[in-house]
């Protein structure tokens, strides 16, 4: 226990002596007003930014503001009766490359997003991106640029639904809080051609394929990140009320790492092994039924409250599809910890 705790550690101190930050924005640099100096896309603002409307060609939409608690953050906002597309973004960052040292090929680009409210579905669309793209394409027709990692966020349904979209196209689905400022990491891993994904709020990662089909010698080289593209959709249609949408952005930073962190690659396998199980029904009542794809044998299933408090532990004599009797649970939400040979899964019940 004690040199795989040493390890570890040494690959933490590895990858902390190695880590170079390469851009950073906070926006207190900045002055408080509009970002962009117009909303055709085609001349610069503020530090660089560019701005664009594809409709209504309101520059205040755009703004840098004072945020309680944080400094100044970039603020883009609507209230509008029509659809809009507004996207904020930064180009010409591929260069900044330059400076990272030999092997620093795992690429981590973070980003603050405050989440804002909930929009109904029966009365408007409302969409927010964050596109970390290559330097090929244009950024104004989206998708024709490489988009390196995407996140979706439909702000409808009860809840903010995350889809993270890499090169092949991967969604992974993940409920987050509204009015919430959110953290949103990326670990874009060049050598192994891998992404992850990280909510620390949740502590959660997702694991997929990165740029998997490229036949490349030097994909860092050929498929770095040049571009940030920031964009507030709302969709509206006749006679609908006035759609008011709110999203914030702070503490963008794009660093360069040796390798992917060890804690980031254990939350991921953590992650993929919960997603081979299923349970039903869920919400349930008195009993739940725990299959997975695989046949796994499960070999305990311990229950905890959301604070992490352990309620309860049975032991099963590895079956690949069991049952457990929930009756005694008070109606609420818990996480079930699966014991298998292959690690431990984590899977969320609601209880009625």
């Amino acid at each position: 226990m004690k040199k795989n705790l040493f390890i570890i550690l040494t690959l933490l101190f590895v990858n902390y002596i190695n880590s170079q930050v390469l851009y950073t924005e906070n926006f207190d640099n900045h002055s408080v007003g509009n970002l962009g100096t117009n909303t055709t896309g085609a001349v610069p603002g503020q530090w660089g930014w560019l701005t664009y409307s594809q409709n209504t060609q309101v520059n205040s939409f755009f703004s840098v503001v004072n945020e309680t608690g944080r400094g100044k953050v970039l603020d883009i906002s609507t209230g509008l009766t029509s659809t809009e597309s507004l996207l904020a973004f930064k180009t010409n960052l591929s260069p900044l490359l330059n400076n990272r040292n030999a092997g620093n090929n795992v690429l981590v680009f973070e980003i603050d997003y405050y989440t804002g409210s909930k929009h109904a579905t029966n009365t408007a669309g409302n969409t927010s991106r964050i596109v970390i793209a290559g330097n090929d394409g244009n950024v104004l027709t989206y998708p024709t640029a490489t988009n390196l990692a995407v996140v979706v966020l439909e702000k409808t349904d009860g809840a903010i639904l995350l889809h993270p979209f890499v090169s092949n196209n991967t969604a992974i689905g993940e409920y987050i809080p509204f009015n919430t400022w959110i953290k949103f990491v990326f670990y874009l891993d060049y050598t192994n051609r891998k992404v992850y994904f990280e909510i620390p709020n949740i502590n959660k990662v997702f694991v997929t394929d990165f740029l998997k089909n490229e036949t490349s010698i030097n994909l860092i080289q050929d498929f770095p990140i040049n571009s940030i593209l920031l964009e507030a959709v709302v969709t509206s249609g006749i006679n609908e009320p006035q759609i008011y949408t709110r999203n914030r952005y702070d503490n963008i930073k794009i660093t360069a790492l040796g390798a992917v962190p060890p804690n980031i690659v254990a939350l991921s396998t953590t992650e993929q092994l919960a997603a081979k199980f299923n349970l039903y029904p869920n919400p349930a009542t008195n009993v739940v039924n725990i299959t997975n794809s695989e046949n796994m044998l499960v070999n305990q299933v311990t229950v905890y409250d959301v604070a992490g408090k352990q309620l309860s532990s049975q032991t099963f004599n590895g079956g690949t599809q069991i049952q457990l009797n929930v009756a005694n649970l008070a109606s609420g939400t818990y996480m079930l910890h699966l014991q298998t040979n292959e690690g431990t899964a984590v899977k969320k019940l609601v209880k009625k």
